[in-house]
């Protein structure tokens, strides 16, 4: 993948070949995003855009509802060069947040205040972008820049501004109307039109597996209010995966599970949001992890006291339980050559539906059954103790 970088020769022809492309873009553009997940509306967002100017304002609502308002001013070429946003939650909960991020052409300076608390970083990072969480015209802005540069490919880097840290943010075009973005959530499919503007958003790949869709204009402030009143009647979203536990003890042996627990939300689960003949996390976020205090056996599988992760292979044709001898990692990040044992499951069909992704132990007999459940399968294997 080609890097382009703002700075030298060729950044300065980059800004030269890029200048006729962007001058083409009307003065005072106005867009909006639809962030969706399933049945449920997690951000809206409206934009104004000129050469100069790209300010707006984003309304997100997990865990808690939370408005934005920002502007950011642009350079010749479609790059960020300052970004002042204000952070509010409606309920006045905690204390408004100020942001100043400028960039320059290897680096990002950010001042952030919350309350009566000023925090001031500065971090290396060149070709850099502002990453503000569900919001989506700074990728925008980012693929403008790269269909502007008659680049290919770049490695930018996102921001995300109020924090210490940078993460790559890979783009590559594929085609004039489409394109691949890895964000910090994951791989993003985008359809764009010949400018690079999004379309549609399709993060099913990502880790929250949201969809984006533009529209020509939307009301902030009405989302804005209803949002804070299904958080004021406890009816918000929440957490999108809340994390859980399970604690048993089977035949003196205490065995637990900890993982995050997704929500069907309307979705088509099994073949899209877990695709088939895929390792799937089993559950969602950071990777599930599985203890026992004595030796077991899953599955006629032995499987020694100690700490893991499990996973899964589902397919149409059988579930396959995956034991991992790492801990501790982000649920994207399975090392097969880790395995420490494949065990078959069996599955059988749910007659109502599960909601939310649900693990279980349950005793039986000398020992018990561990249970994945969710929309309407169930997939299980039998666990004894040594």
């Amino acid at each position: 993948m080609r890097s382009i970088f703002r700075g030298g020769v060729a950044a300065a022809a980059a800004v030269l070949a890029a200048q006729p492309a962007l001058a083409q873009a009307p003065r005072g553009e106005t867009g909006a995003f639809v962030v969706t997940i399933g049945t449920d509306t997690l951000a809206v967002e409206k934009f104004t855009r000129t050469r100069e100017q790209l300010t707006g304002e984003l309304v997100s609502r997990s865990p808690r509802t939370v408005t934005r308002s920002y502007a950011a001013q642009l350079n010749p070429d479609g790059s960020v060069r300052q970004l002042e946003m204000t952070s509010r939650m409606p309920d006045g909960s905690q204390p408004e947040t100020v942001a100043s991020v400028q960039f320059t052409p290897d680096s990002v300076i950010s001042r952030v205040q919350r309350g009566d608390s000023v925090f001031v970083f500065r971090l290396g990072a060149a070709n850099a972008f502002p990453y503000v969480g569900y919001s989506h015209v700074f990728f925008e802005q980012a693929l403008m820049h790269a269909r502007a540069i008659h680049a290919d490919s770049v490695d930018f880097t996102a921001a995300p501004v109020g924090a210490n840290r940078t993460v790559p943010l890979p783009v590559k075009l594929v085609g004039a109307d489409s394109a691949h973005l890895w964000a910090p959530s994951g791989l993003q499919r985008v359809a764009v039109d010949a400018a690079g503007r999004v379309q549609t958003l399709d993060g099913i790949r990502s880790t929250q597996k949201f969809l984006v869709t533009r529209a020509a204009d939307i009301d902030v402030d009405a989302f804005a209010a209803e949002f804070a009143r299904r958080d004021a009647a406890h009816r918000g979203v929440g957490a999108l995966s809340p994390r859980d536990s399970v604690v048993v003890t089977l035949a003196g042996a205490r065995l637990s599970v900890d993982y995050g627990r997704p929500f069907a939300r309307g979705r088509e689960i099994y073949g899209n949001v877990v695709p088939w003949g895929e390792v799937w996390r089993t559950g969602a976020n950071a990777a599930t992890g599985f203890s026992t205090s004595r030796d077991v056996v899953i599955g006629g599988t032995a499987v020694p006291a100690g700490k893991y992760t499990l996973w899964t292979l589902p397919t149409q044709q059988g579930w396959t339980l995956i034991v991992n001898g790492e801990t501790g990692q982000w649920g994207t990040e399975y090392k097969a050559e880790r395995d420490v044992a494949r065990i078959p499951m069996q599955t059988r069909p749910i007659v109502d539906a599960v909601e939310e992704f649900t693990i279980r132990i349950d005793p039986q007999g000398d020992g018990g059954v561990l249970r994945l459940q969710w929309d309407e399968l169930e997939a299980f294997v039998p666990v004894t103790v040594k």
